[in-house]
């Protein structure tokens, strides 16, 4: 048997998106659910090379003014929010008040700011290359 590119392109299916439960903090089942696309995808690895150029951009105007670029504690914050946002393409299962909270990417960055228990699950999945296993 030969290796077939076609149908090993992690990038396509990682586009695509995996759905998975939110675990709570306590490890329970939340009943809502998160849809993200895998670190493999084109949209996220050019995310990545976008941030990773910007970051590069700020380090040569400060070595130019003779410092280093720091990153600060609100930074990476903020990196760590549009990371999880940038992989996170829907939800279903979220009520505010009682209300059906619609996915949006504003509403997305509220949440993700307030719980970032949340990112760390969106990153996790997104990593995670077997949820992104092209069908065959």
């Amino acid at each position: 048997m030969a290796f077939d590119l076609a149908l090993q392109d992690y990038s396509k299916s990682s586009e695509v998106g995996y759905e998975f439960e939110l675990k709570l903090p306590t490890g329970e089942g939340s009943g809502a659910f998160l849809t993200v696309i895998g670190d493999y995808s084109p949209t996220v690895k050019q995310y990545a090379k976008r941030k990773y150029q910007e970051f590069n951009q700020r380090q040569t105007i400060a070595r130019r003014k003779g410092k280093e670029e720091e990153l600060s504690l609100e930074d990476a914050e903020n990196l760590a929010i549009e990371a999880a946002l940038v992989r996170l393409i829907g939800w279903r299962g979220f009520t505010e008040e009682g209300k059906e909270v619609k996915f949006s990417k504003d509403k997305a960055r509220e949440v993700l700011t307030q719980h970032s228990w949340i990112r760390d699950q969106i990153q996790e999945e997104s990593s995670d290359v077997g949820n992104f296993k092209p069908k065959m």
